[in-house]
């Protein structure tokens, strides 16, 4: 569509309410906006009195000078030690003395993407949550219940967590470094004895539940988990929708395969940070962990994402709210495309800072349409989603939208430009290094990106990489990469005022109640088996 017609169309889509007749839902593929210096939502008065402020700002000697930004250096990481046992399991060690503490993590390759969608969905984190609630007598060692395994790291101060996620399950154990035998002894027990007793999976299965109800009474997460199924479908694990009766079918005989399955040593990565000498830790590590007997795991499936042909509208109504949360985007890209610098640091520009993003200048301070709105590409292991979010009065929907999507296509057609790029650049070398000021946090940061196959050279490096973005680097990965045309929209708020906004654009969209099943399939499967009227 050229640029004349595109502002033809919209014209006709902003006039609607002056008496224009509505499109038919699907004639209009995109969201069309209008480029304007003064919008109609602010008064004369403040856009006369913005007009002025840039003049009673100027040759003013009584202003403090901002500091220069910070300027990118490779990391200087503290010595990394890295071995592998025989059996297959990767160590990694990051020793720091400065402080008598200690950290001993681990991360196993397996998640989400790893369930099977009719037997096991929900088993991964399922499996995670229950490793701390008893294990097995085995080895020398004796069985723990729940209580002791709680007694055990309360009586020490510590903390012992595990979790699961799409890519990786993952568990830390942190105490003082006195007590590191203590670390060590609890984490190969629930790595590699873990008893799944029924009676805890009674309490697990309950708070899963109690989560999975709670998320419809939050717009934010109803709205986010609507999108991911929308955008990755019905054949990627991040587009599945876990319900209820997904929960209740788990059984422990589930949780025993997916554990023997996944959880083997040459599929696992194991990092202690802290307070730790690496000669003495080796023994104490095989003596742990070099009994945990090695097994062929199986390959991960190729997972496809359905391509946006056309702008796609979701309203989910639900009545009592008064704001409205939007949530907008398509396809992003992994942590490893070659583009990820550059996509990222164009994105710090475009709605990936605070108060400093296109999005927010124009949507919020400009428009006053939002109390916040931001930008995302994430950081994922395969292709992920590129996502704007805001909350705003149902009543200003569809402005929001209007003027949301001008600065995707703005941000598309130009680019940011070398000033934004350097301040986002800036903003890069100063904080990144704060996640890396602990051993802890370095650990952390080179197991994730071992996880995403970046190596410690990534970590190292980061600050160093975005700086070397350049402004042409930036505008092709706005120009690959962002797709205003092609948007998937969900919005969770009052219905009947959204779909007012929305019928008679001429976009393709649909409406449902809040408490409708989330996923498309299910509901297409529900009206399938309606009684006709």
């Amino acid at each position: 569509m050229t640029d004349r017609r595109r502002l033809g169309a919209l014209a006709g889509v902003l006039l609607l309410g002056c008496g224009h007749a509505p499109k038919p839902a699907g004639s209009v593929a995109s969201i069309e906006v209008q480029y304007e210096d003064n919008p109609t939502s602010l008064s004369k008065s403040h856009q006369a009195k913005a007009a002025d402020e840039p003049a009673y700002w100027q040759n003013r000697k009584d202003l403090i000078a901002a500091p220069a930004p910070p300027q990118a250096a490779p990391l200087a990481l503290p010595s990394v030690v890295r071995w592998k046992l025989k059996n297959g399991l990767d160590v990694v060690v990051v020793p720091r003395r400065d402080l008598p503490v200690v950290s001993v993590g681990f991360a196993i390759k397996a998640g989400a993407y790893d369930e099977d969608k009719a037997q096991s969905l929900g088993v991964a984190d399922f499996t995670a949550a229950m490793l701390r609630r008893g294990t097995s007598a085995g080895a020398g060692k004796k069985a723990r219940s729940a209580d002791d395994i709680s007694s055990a790291i309360d009586f020490v101060g510590g903390v012992l967590d595990a979790q699961s996620s799409l890519e990786s399950s993952t568990g830390i154990c942190s105490v003082l470094s006195r007590d590191l035998g203590l670390c060590v002894d609890l984490i190969s027990d629930v790595l590699l004895r873990p008893a799944f007793p029924e009676k805890e999976m009674v309490e697990i299965r309950d708070q899963v539940l109690a989560s999975l109800a709670a998320r419809y009474d939050n717009p934010h997460e109803l709205s986010a988990e609507h999108f991911d199924n929308l955008l990755f479908g019905e054949k990627n694990p991040r587009g599945w929708v876990l319900t209820p009766e997904d929960v209740r079918k788990i059984t422990r005989d589930r949780l025993v395969a997916f554990w023997k399955t996944f959880y083997r040593p040459n599929n696992a990565i194991l990092a202690v940070a802290g307070d730790v000498d690496p000669a003495r830790l080796r023994p104490l590590l095989e003596k742990a962990f070099g009994g945990w007997p090695k097994a062929d795991v199986p390959a991960r499936p190729a997972f496809k994402m359905v391509a946006l042909k056309a702008t796609r509208v979701l309203i989910v109504d639900k009545p009592d709210l008064t704001q409205a949360s939007v949530l907008l985007g398509h396809r992003g890209l992994r942590h490893a495309d070659p583009l990820w610098f550059a996509a990222t640091l164009m994105n710090y520009v475009l709605g990936g800072s605070d108060f400093s993003s296109r999005l927010m200048a124009e949507v919020r301070s400009k428009r006053g349409l939002t109390y916040g709105i931001g930008s995302s590409y994430g950081a994922t292991l395969y292709d992920g989603a590129f996502q704007v979010s805001a909350s705003t009065k149902n009543e200003n929907v569809w402005e929001m939208l209007v003027a949301t999507v001008g600065e995707l296509r703005k941000m598309k057609n130009g680019g940011p430009s070398a000033g934004e790029l350097a301040k986002g650049k800036g903003y890069y070398a100063g904080s990144y290094p704060f996640k890396l000021q602990t051993a802890a946090g370095v650990a952390v940061g080179i197991v994730d990106a071992e996880l995403h196959g970046l190596g410690i050279e990534y970590v190292r490096d980061f600050t160093l990489r975005m700086a070397a973005v350049d402004e042409a680097q930036a505008k092709e990965a706005a120009q690959t990469l962002l797709d205003p045309d092609n948007l998937l929209v969900v919005i969770v708020g009052k219905g009947d005022v959204i779909e007012k906004q929305i019928a008679p654009t001429g976009l393709r969209w649909e409406r449902i109640n809040f408490k409708d099943p989330i996923s498309h399939a299910a509901r297409a499967a529900q009206r399938k088996q309606a009684p006709s009227p």
